[in-house]
């Protein structure tokens, strides 16, 4: 396994694991990722199945690179070097791809799925596969894989168990659309944007009082060292986009296009198997540095979910092509439910 870490030697010692492997390959496909990898999230077990998967069954022609925690740059750039064709895949949040299509940022929407097992059925429905094929494709990308990265979190050092404890914080958000802001703003939340690199020194400096993350970034990146408070924002999943280049997948032709594909797709097993497991595990470890999970009450919980998907609904209206693809969505949420 060739995992891309902070430092070059580690990688260097990684290649060396496998003689030849990088040396023999006909292609190489570098995936970036903004987040930390680790063994128990299942986002992190997708990537490294489909680095095993795709090496194996390419017979060694495509070597998958990984680069976790924005080592290939920040995520914009990250977007732009897919688009451009100057790296082969990205990952970020779904709302930074709302510049590639904005047909994307639906996919922001609160409220659809109950959980991360019900997101992956619905995410990996026919009909959805299907409509979200077509996003990106205007810009030479496509989404190879669309799943959550854990329910959606906000830190901050001082505890949330309620929507009305958010009038009159500066956030991050995660985001620049009206499906991310809007319902904050309802809140009283200022939003603000800043790259994922500079969030824990915006907490620190005061920059900002709060962040929306996910459970994984909290952990890998030690947030509970500045903002111990962390609640999950009800029916909100971090959404991860991995658009690959079309230009790329017309260069290793149709026999490994279709290995990609494949292996693409066996990937979500394992993500699927650290569904349960991986939270839990990942709460414990933000317990272990000292990090406090807020457990709102029940009607709390469902009146903040009610009151953003209120808005968010009310957003969605204003575009057609958006309540199209929100309606598709929708649909396939409650027949997979």
């Amino acid at each position: 396994m060739k995992l891309r870490h902070a430092f070059a030697a580690t990688a260097l010692a990684a290649v060396t694991l496998v003689p030849g492997l990088a040396l023999a390959a006909d292609h190489v496909l570098k995936l970036s990722s903004p987040a930390p990898l680790t063994e128990v999230d299942p986002l992190s077990a997708w990537f490294m199945a489909f680095e095993k998967g795709v090496e194996e069954a390419s017979g060694g022609k495509i070597d998958v690179q990984i680069y976790p925690s924005s080592q290939l740059g920040p995520i914009p750039a990250t977007v732009e070097g897919v688009v451009m064709g100057t790296i082969e895949m990205t990952t970020p949040a779904i709302g930074f791809l709302t510049g590639v299509d904005p047909r994307f940022q639906v996919l922001d929407a609160t409220g659809l799925f109950d959980s991360e097992a019900h997101a992956l059925k619905t995410l990996t429905s026919p009909e959805v596969k299907a409509l979200l094929a077509e996003f990106g494709s205007g810009a030479g990308v496509e989404p190879l894989f669309v799943l959550t990265s854990g329910q959606s979190n906000i830190v901050s050092k001082k505890p949330i168990m309620k929507s009305a404890d958010l009038n009159g914080l500066k956030m991050r958000t995660g985001g620049a659309t009206s499906l991310v802001n809007k319902p904050m703003e309802t809140f009283g939340v200022s939003p603000v944007a800043l790259p994922l690199g500079d969030v824990l020194p915006g907490i620190q400096t005061g920059t900002i009082d709060a962040a929306t993350l996910n459970m994984p970034v909290s952990v890998g990146f030690k947030f509970a060292d500045v903002a111990k408070e962390s609640v999950y924002i009800p029916g909100k999943f971090g959404i991860i986009g991995g658009i690959i280049s079309k230009q790329f997948l017309a260069t290793v032709g149709p026999e490994l296009e279709a290995v990609i594909r494949e292996q693409a797709t066996k990937a979500n097993d394992a993500y699927a198997a650290k569904l349960e497991s991986g939270p839990k595990a990942l709460e414990g470890a933000w317990a272990k540095m000292g990090g406090h999970q807020s457990q709102m009450s029940e009607a709390d919980y469902q009146q903040w979910r009610d009151d953003m998907v209120k808005v968010v609904e009310e957003v969605v209206a204003q575009d057609k092509q958006m309540q199209a693809d929100y309606d598709v969505l929708k649909a396939a949420a409650a027949a997979h439910r």
